[in-house]
């Protein structure tokens, strides 16, 4: 006993020293700093003064490549010329009116917004509206045009072999979609070759991706793939990134926030999957903050078909989400698309005192700020700690030892025959993160409320969560040693709406046993995993022998008997 409380001690003694102390006083300059200079704090998107004039770049590009396009359809629709200035001052002045909207680099129109332009505008005889119609959906200029017909919607695919690879026959295809506003958007797909077939009744698994990671956090290899052993139980699994990471790279968006991906970039791969399939749902499967994305994206479908009802808005709030959010009918239709959310360790807050990680990232978020960078250079500070010699030996020594609870990616024990695993995560997965996305991560931490989205609703994703469907069941993981995602967390589950909520707490694979999974709609489960740390709910022994059997669990319990007959979309049934 004596013995236990001097390790203890000693423990929380080296913790203090290498994690809390250092913690405590980065954490302090940065509030003196925010408190002489105002810091990043005070302002808005965009965050720096560079930012500002690069969105004024993007805006004047927008502006004259739709005004050369009009110049165009008018021209050849009614034989009249209409100066390009006349034009590009029009379009100025609906954008300064919020009539139009600006979406990452261009300007997408509605039917309903160039019938206005061009009847009231720019004085267009109605009897040249159709021919005007019919150029905008050839030049693509038309949200109609670019949802039904995004193409290309398909356009490479792999084949991995056992012979290959030592594990299964998987077929790997990739699909380029687009958004709302017009961004390509593109994804991956994962099967066991004769696991699932088109137009079968198996579910679809839409993986989500965390902070500062692409979907290959969910295929590092064939050791550590979890998209694998899901499609290895005959599911359809498909690997999210969000623009600019993974699969997009090269179209990077300093300007994309958590509200970017929630409102545009899920969105698009939960509706296609369910409309390449002609109706079937998808169970979403987010990890840290991609689980986080996966339910504000849901809250903002809730909250859209009931948004007259909310009262933590005010009118003038509620005006600023209506240009986001989608309509009250087809937030309904968008909702019927999902048919379960899985979290692992996903945060509602962040608690800035719980390790050095977060006063270190409020400090690298600023950095990037004064240094002109349009990005958050996780990725290339990876780099130098798992690549120069020095700090690739210091690196290797934390993961493996967890000296002061400085290792907040894994519990050692629960990767003892694989020491490298960290290094070869991160070398895999590890993504630089717009600095938009950045600063709405650095409120969050250093407010300690929640994520609050970026525009000037400043609505708080942790406080809508009344308004969470409950139909949808919800299932979380926790870990007992993440401090990036504190047990604390579990404080807001009382806020949801649903009419069955359990905990369990699994020390060991022997409590699977005890776990009532049901059918039920309106359910809420936490799972609290003893021992694991952020991303032992992904892969090691905890993960082989508790996470990974419950989550195929909870799919096949959840999915049950659910049928293209039961939905009525049984006719042409195809998933390619």
């Amino acid at each position: 006993m004596i013995f236990k409380k001097w390790r203890t001690l000693s423990g929380n003694v080296v913790r203090y020293f290498v994690n809390d102390g250092p913690g405590q006083v980065i954490n302090g300059c940065y509030n003196a700093y925010s408190m002489i200079y105002r810091g990043q704090l005070s302002l808005g998107l965009p965050v720096s003064k560079e930012l500002i004039v690069s969105q004024k770049e993007i805006k004047t590009r927008a502006v004259q490549k739709l005004a050369l396009v009009l110049y165009h359809m008018f021209l050849n629709a009614t034989g009249k010329q209409i100066a390009r200035d006349e034009i590009k001052a029009v379009i100025y002045d609906e954008l300064k009116k919020g009539r139009l909207r600006l979406t990452e680099n261009v300007i997408l129109l509605t039917e309903d917004e160039l019938t206005y332009l061009s009847l009231k505008r720019f004085k267009i005889p109605k009897k040249h509206l159709k021919g005007v119609s019919e150029i905008g959906r050839r030049r693509r200029i038309l949200r109609e045009a670019v949802r039904a017909n995004p193409v290309p919607i398909y356009f490479e695919n792999e084949i991995e072999e056992k012979e290959q690879n030592g594990r299964g026959d998987y077929e790997i295809v990739h699909y380029r979609n687009f958004t709302d506003e017009g961004n390509a958007i593109g994804f991956r797909r994962i099967i066991s070759m004769e696991g699932v077939t088109a137009g079968d009744d198996r579910p679809a698994v839409v993986l989500v991706p965390g902070f500062a990671n692409s979907s290959n956090c969910f295929n590092i290899d064939n050791r550590y793939s979890m998209a694998k052993d899901i499609a290895d139980k005959n599911v359809w699994a498909y690997l999210f990134d969000s623009r600019g990471v993974g699969v997009n790279a090269g179209r990077f968006d300093p300007l994309c926030t958590v509200d970017t991906i929630s409102d545009y970039d899920l969105p698009t791969l939960t509706r296609f999957v369910h409309k390449r399939s002609h109706g079937k749902p998808s169970f979403l499967l987010g990890h840290s903050m991609g689980g986080l994305v996966s339910e504000n994206m849901i809250l903002n479908w809730s909250l859209a078909r009931q948004l007259d009802d909310i009262d933590i808005v005010d009118q003038g709030q509620k005006e600023i989400l209506a240009k986001s959010l989608p309509t009250t009918d087809a937030a309904e239709k968008y909702l019927k698309m999902v048919r379960c959310v899985i979290t692992l360790a996903s945060p509602k807050f962040f608690h800035k005192n719980s390790h050095i990680f977060f006063p270190v990232s409020l400090w690298l978020n600023h950095l990037s700020r004064v240094f002109r960078f349009q990005k958050v250079p996780i990725k290339e500070v990876s780099k130098l700690f798992t690549e120069l010699p020095v700090l690739k030996q210091i690196s290797r020594f934390v993961w493996q030892h967890n000296v002061g609870d400085l290792n907040f990616l894994i519990s050692p024990e629960n990767h003892k025959d694989d020491k490298y695993f960290v290094e070869r995560y991160l070398k895999t997965a590890t993504e630089s993160i717009p600095l938009g996305l950045g600063f709405q991560c650095l409120k969050a931490i250093y407010n300690g409320k929640g994520f609050k989205r970026m525009d000037g609703s400043r609505l708080n994703y942790s406080d809508c969560l009344p308004w969470f469907p409950e139909n949808i069941p919800v299932f979380h993981f926790w870990g007992t040693r993440d401090n990036l995602v504190p047990l604390e967390n579990l404080r807001y589950r009382k806020f949801y709406p649903h009419k069955i909520k359990k905990i369990y707490r699994l020390n060991a694979d022997s409590d699977l046993s005890k776990i009532d999974i049901t059918a039920e709609r309106s359910q809420l489960v936490d799972f609290v995993i003893e021992g694991a740390n952020h991303l032992d709910l992904l892969y090691g022994k905890l993960a082989d022998e508790i996470v990974t059997p419950l989550l195929l669990r909870i799919i096949d319990t959840v999915w049950g008997d659910w049928s293209y007959d039961d939905s009525g979309a049984e006719n042409n049934a195809v998933v390619s």
